[in-house]
């Protein structure tokens, strides 16, 4: 079968629907997969999808190929993708796979292959199932066997036994149409919140065209929500739910970064002088916060399945991402979930005795952008970043150049007041800038320079809708 290769990326699946991906590559791929599993004694794997259009049938497709391979299957239908890994501990079963693009914008589907408890196949796995799905080495068997199972009362359940939260909260929840609107507005009202929905309702298309907490414009929308509201604080979340993005009850953009450090100080009162594990693309009062507080600070490659195999190494407390993506590995399991990450900040808050905007006021503050994301061709993605690197050098002389395999994918400059970033997404056609400074005039003054760096190279399109953020350079 005929399937673009590229496709297969570091830690995931994605492509465009009607272009790469339709339900007969689908099946294609979950018999690759099945074959996988049977290779290494499996004999049963979970199905879970997103609320995206196209995921029913994927979803429907995947388990066709993977039950014609001799695989059982579990369907446990749309959840979020945290809930998707909770059921493998819930069902004692490590393999499975979740129909999703993440927050790409509704014309691409993807999938997220599980190969162990809390763990998706990365690189080497992901280049093997590629291997089998594009030369139809694919090992056929009796019928597996199939069953449909709502595993979402036990799901909450567990999570409210694990973080009782004491003050009634205001919440506003704004997940722009997407999966997480059918079930985190139940679960914090289970908990005892009270809750308004805002764009609760699923939109197989979402709302306004993207759900990326990381987005300036859902920002900007919730701020808003909350103001008019008299809330508390406002969660927005992506597709399959597993990042989130919060508001303060005062109207102000927390960015995820500085929920990072919050949620490090958080756990290092439990788990004293434990490491905490942060991505290259967090502010320096990450590393600031953890250290203050007695922990080890640990920084090391974007991308979250990154993260969780390195981990299986460094052993930290707690894992957190400037997208959104945290990781309570010494008190839950080790993998991201947005259901948990939204209740264990509300029990924060509310052990704490804090407001959120309180709370933050003990993060050290930078002037800091948003996380941007410039459309760059994945052909042309890695050899730009190969361009831009020696000209960052030669510019700074001075700064701490990280471009190691702590950066993985791209380079980050430490300066004694300010940090910059840029690399190359491994899940999507753009680069990714964030940069931030102690003053506004520093700050101005890192942003005139990028911005007149990266409009020099036309392999940047400034106009593609899968450019986010990209105003924070003008």
């Amino acid at each position: 079968m005929k399937i673009n290769p590229e496709i297969f990326r570091a830690y995931d699946l994605r492509g465009v629907n009607d272009r790469d991906l339709n339900p007969v590559i689908v099946e294609h791929i979950g018999k690759a997969f099945g074959t996988y599993v049977k290779h290494r004694g499996g004999s049963r794997a979970i199905v879970g999808r997103d609320s995206r259009k196209t995921s029913p049938a994927y979803s429907q497709a995947m388990i066709a190929g993977i039950r014609s391979t001799g695989i059982d299957v579990i369907d446990i239908g749309m959840n979020l993708v945290g809930t998707f890994y909770w059921s493998q501990y819930y069902l004692k079963n490590q393999w499975g796979v979740f129909i999703t693009a993440s927050h790409n914008p509704p014309e691409f589907n993807g999938c997220k292959f599980a190969n162990d408890f809390s763990e998706t196949l990365v690189s080497e796995g992901m280049q093997e199932l590629r291997d089998i799905a594009l030369r139809d080495d694919i090992e056929m068997g009796k019928e597996g066997k199939l069953e449909v199972m709502d595993i979402r009362e036990a799901y909450f359940s567990d999570l409210i036994k694990r973080l009782p939260i004491e003050n009634k909260f205001r919440v506003v929840v704004d997940p722009s149409g997407t999966t997480a609107g059918s079930i985190i507005p139940a679960l914090l009202r289970k908990a005892g919140c009270e809750v308004i929905e805002k764009h609760c309702e699923i939109d197989p298309n979402f709302f306004e065209g993207a759900a990326d907490p990381t987005e300036s414009k859902i920002a900007e929308r919730i701020r808003a929500e909350v103001l008019e509201a008299k809330a508390d604080i406002g969660f927005s979340y992506d597709a399959d739910g597993d990042r989130i993005g919060i508001v303060d009850e005062k109207g102000g953009i927390i960015w995820n970064d500085v929920l990072v450090a919050l949620f490090a100080a958080d756990v290092l009162k439990d788990h004293p002088k434990s490491t905490i594990m942060y991505n290259t693309l967090c502010s320096k009062a990450v590393k600031e916060v953890i250290e203050r507080e007695g922990g080890r600070p640990f920084m090391w490659r974007t991308g979250h399945s990154f993260l969780k195999k390195k981990n299986q190494e460094v052993k930290a407390a707690f894992i957190g991402e400037l997208s959104g993506h945290f990781f309570f590995s010494k008190d839950f399991y080790n993998h991201d979930d947005g259901a948990y990450s939204t209740l264990r900040l509300l029990r924060y808050l509310s052990r704490s005795r804090q407001t959120l905007s309180e709370a933050i006021a003990s993060i050290p503050h930078y002037e800091s952008s948003p996380e941007i994301k410039l459309y760059v061709s994945d052909k042309e993605k890695v050899v730009l970043m190969k361009k831009i690197s020696p000209v960052l050098r030669t510019d700074y002389p001075n700064a701490e150049i990280i471009d190691d395999e702590r950066a993985g994918d791209g380079i980050r400059l430490e300066l004694s007041d300010a940090m910059f970033v840029v690399r190359y997404s491994q899940n999507g056609p753009y680069i990714t800038i964030k940069f931030e400074a102690k003053t506004k005039n520093r700050y101005e003054e890192i942003k005139q320079y990028l911005h007149k760096l990266l409009h020099t190279y036309k392999e940047v399109d400034w106009d593609s809708k899968i450019s986010v953020n990209g105003e924070a350079l003008d």
